[in-house]
């Protein structure tokens, strides 16, 4: 009884990652700026919504530290008796890099958000920071394959195999899509690191409903 519960509590924190990082993300940031996204415009958009960005900011991050990073910690012990130590703890230790690493790029774009788009930030700094922000966002998918690879090494080993490799295709693009800098905006490797992203929320939800619906041992 007691593994049965443990199970379902981490099978509802992966479900409470989604719907923290669903709503602080796509609902109140919306979708990231461009490396050609022009200043006046960068500005006029942190001046009518910096406050809903930043709170967008605080509701992912709680959802990365407060659920997601449990979510990690929990997982081997909810998926088997005598999980492989080494997947155990490298799947906790990704969840808070790729919490950290995110943490650290997006606070780039808070700056400029905090400001309002204020003109004490000069054009060189806003472009600066916005260069930064694409650098970081690019760096989180590194961390966030690692956390795939190893969740789904989990799921494996646990007999969950039809997600597992839901994991590793996630963890393939975003591998790929973290070289999105090198390509032009909007170009294919954005659209791989996009995709990537939306494989690793599925891999979270399968896993989530997984654990759900497992029987105790």
């Amino acid at each position: 009884m007691q593994r049965l519960t443990q199970t379902r509590i981490t099978g509802l924190l992966g479900l409470a990652w989604l719907v923290l990082f669903a709503v602080g993300g796509p609902v109140l940031q919306g979708r990231p700026p461009s490396l050609d996204t022009s200043i006046a415009v960068l500005r006029a958009t942190y001046d009518a919504h910096g406050t809903r960005y930043l709170t967008g900011d605080f509701i992912a991050a709680c959802g990365f530290s407060l659920c997601l990073v449990p979510f990690a910690a929990f997982l081997p012990s909810a998926l088997a008796d005598r999980p492989h130590a080494a997947w155990s703890r490298l799947v906790t230790a990704s969840a808070v890099a790729l919490t950290v690493t995110g943490g650290a790029a997006t606070a780039f774009l808070d700056a400029v958000a905090m400001s309002h788009g204020s003109p004490a930030l000069d054009d060189a700094t806003v472009t600066a920071l916005l260069y930064a922000n694409a650098a970081g966002i690019a760096l989180i998918g590194l961390p966030a394959a690692l956390f795939a690879t190893s969740a789904a090494a989990l799921l494996w080993r646990a007999s969950a195999r039809a997600t597992a490799v839901v994991g590793w295709f996630a963890a393939t693009l975003l591998i790929a899509g973290a070289a999105f800098p090198l390509g032009t905006a909007d170009g294919p490797l954005w659209t791989i690191r996009f995709a990537g992203f939306l494989a690793l929320a599925a891999f979270v939800l399968a896993t989530s409903v997984t654990l759900l619906r497992r029987p105790s041992a």
